[in-house]
């Protein structure tokens, strides 16, 4: 009795990259609403969706195939200035970030400004986490008035230095990993150094460097591809139906 037997083809194949295709299109959706949630948070930039191929070596003389991804990426844009008067209000101006201490331990890096001090005197981000300074976590009297803060973080009281904001900067951006809001950690590996580049304005706020025109576009020009790939996954789908039916069907005697 003959054996018919259905081998992996180019139909197979189509049928992944389709798939492939729509998720990495889903992702990026995600990317954008997130972005437009962002647009209220101070300092936030935004995330970039990077596509590349994802290769799967093939056998001995056959070709590989190649699968699409989704990379995020994050924004170097300048986001702008805004004056609010408030004297721990700090706005970036140059590619730094601020650090604090994670709840769990180490370091996040930001770009919101909106700083506190607490009734100990502790210098915070308005979460509640404690800045980073050169020597440390930063504390100033806070029943000495109002804080002066240089271009370079220092930061006075009634003509007194109390201490300074260390500012650091990251070569490439990929190596920011985005929590969630304004902040983000570093990759395994990489590197954040103080900043050369990176100047404060006290009493400004950075707005994000999103526009909600851009990203509803961006939206729309990924349900569009994932309409199309989806096109694509259900013609692949049919192919694949109708040569199983027809290689599946025994030849008539």
């Amino acid at each position: 009795m003959a054996r018919w037997v259905l081998r992996p083809t180019r139909m197979n194949i189509a049928l992944h990259q389709a798939s492939a295709a729509m998720t990495a299109n889903l992702a990026w959706n995600d990317l954008v609403a997130q972005n437009l949630s962002g647009q209220s948070s101070p300092g936030y930039r935004a995330q970039i969706a990077a596509f590349e191929e994802f290769r799967i070596p093939g056998g001995a003389g056959r070709v590989g195939s190649a699968f699409p991804t989704m990379r995020p990426g994050t924004s170097r844009e300048q986001g702008t200035l805004q004056p609010t008067g408030h004297p721990t209000d700090l706005g970036l101006d140059g590619p730094g970030f601020f650090a604090a201490e994670a709840p769990g331990g180490g370091r996040i890096y930001t770009r919101d400004g909106q700083l506190r001090v607490d009734r100990l005197g502790n210098l915070q981000t308005k979460d509640g986490y404690p800045v980073i300074g050169v020597t440390g976590r930063i504390t100033v009297d806070p029943n000495a008035g109002p804080i002066a803060v240089g271009p370079r973080g220092e930061i006075s009281q009634r003509g007194n230095a109390v201490g300074q904001i260390q500012i650091f900067e990251v070569a490439n951006p990929s190596q920011l990993q985005h929590l969630s809001g304004s902040f983000y950690r570093l990759a395994p590996g990489a590197r954040a150094v103080p900043a050369t580049q990176t100047t404060l304005q006290q009493g400004f706020l950075e707005g994000a460097n999103t526009s909600s025109v851009q990203e509803m576009g961006q939206m729309l020009l990924a349900m569009r591809h994932f309409e199309a790939n989806q096109r694509a996954l259900q013609v692949a789908d049919d192919r694949m139906s109708r040569s199983i039916q027809e290689l599946g069907t025994p030849p008539q005697q």
